[in-house]
């Protein structure tokens, strides 16, 4: 690393410290109760669908319960899942599309997560993430004229490291909707150096890897209409982060062995695009923190 560099990543994590606060300390707007919606979609991550001593079948149909309810009550447009479906098991993906994903009552994306391996068996039905799923795993979804840009940061079958997602495909993505009233950027692991700055654990740590997921950061940054970047990957957390003026969403965890209280992220945009979001503990089904998103 070039000690120009290394001198920017240390002022960045300076102004990062300055500019990062937890979800709590950051109030929503108090938008009209009555207000007419455009667009309603939800975020949900890490089901860890097939981990072992888990009740992975029974926290899959909760999912899917608590989306078609949420279909069912307030509606919504569209359901992304953040990464992590499966638990190391190439199989897996196809038994929780058939069984389950398959019960949604609304169009939904899957973006490609750590835990997320494909087959190394040429010609099998797993082989790539766009015979599972139609859809490569870089891949921008368009609905009501904006863009859900959904970024691959997985690595190989247990490689234990957490990748930067591609900034030269990110860029001809952003450069591609740059007229869109917003961008939604969804990137399972966090871009952020691991507890760089006060930022969560389970970030980007390794050495090949910072240096260009920081430069994703600085892209994420700089592009005006980028207005929420969501991951997965943390269980613990369901809060967000600020950084540059970007705003950074966790949504906690839909199944798995740790973390947080189970739960998802709704975001709505109503016909002004105003937009704003809110966790859902889907335990108690109720909402638990609320921000803007301007």
């Amino acid at each position: 690393m070039s000690t120009d560099r290394r001198g920017f990543l240390n002022h960045a994590a300076l102004v990062t410290a300055a500019t990062t606060l937890p979800a709590r300390w950051c109030r929503g707007k108090d938008l009209p109760v009555n207000r007419k919606l455009k667009m309603r979609f939800a975020v949900a991550s890490d089901l860890h669908y097939g981990q072992g001593n888990t009740p992975y079948e029974k926290m899959a149909e909760d999912m899917v319960g608590w989306m078609n309810k949420e279909k069912e009550n307030k509606g919504l447009d569209l359901l992304f899942i953040n990464g992590d479906l499966t638990q190391d098991k190439t199989e897996m993906l196809l038994s929780l599309r058939d069984r389950h994903l398959s019960k949604l009552k609304m169009p939904y994306y899957c973006n490609k997560g750590n835990h997320d391996y494909l087959s190394s068996k040429k010609g099998s039905l797993t082989e790539s993430w766009k015979k599972i799923w139609g859809y490569d795993s870089n891949h921008t979804v368009v609905h009501k004229d904006f863009a859900f840009v959904l970024a691959d940061t997985s690595a190989p079958a247990k490689s234990n490291v957490y990748l930067a997602a591609n900034r030269d495909w990110l860029k001809a993505e952003f450069k591609k909707h740059a007229k869109a009233p917003g961008i939604f950027s969804l990137i399972h692991i966090q871009q952020r150096k691991h507890k760089v700055a006060g930022w969560p654990e389970h970030g980007v740590s390794d050495l090949t890897q910072i240096e260009k997921a920081e430069a994703v950061m600085d892209l994420l940054e700089s592009t005006a209409n980028v207005r929420g970047v969501f991951h997965g990957h943390n269980h613990n957390q369901n809060s967000m982060w600020i950084s540059g003026e970007r705003r950074y969403f966790f949504d906690s965890h839909v199944g798995g062995s740790w973390g947080a209280a189970k739960g998802y992220r709704i975001v709505e945009i109503d016909e002004q695009n105003r937009m704003m979001t809110y966790q859902v503990n889907a335990e108690k089904g109720e909402e638990i923190n609320r921000n803007d998103l301007p």
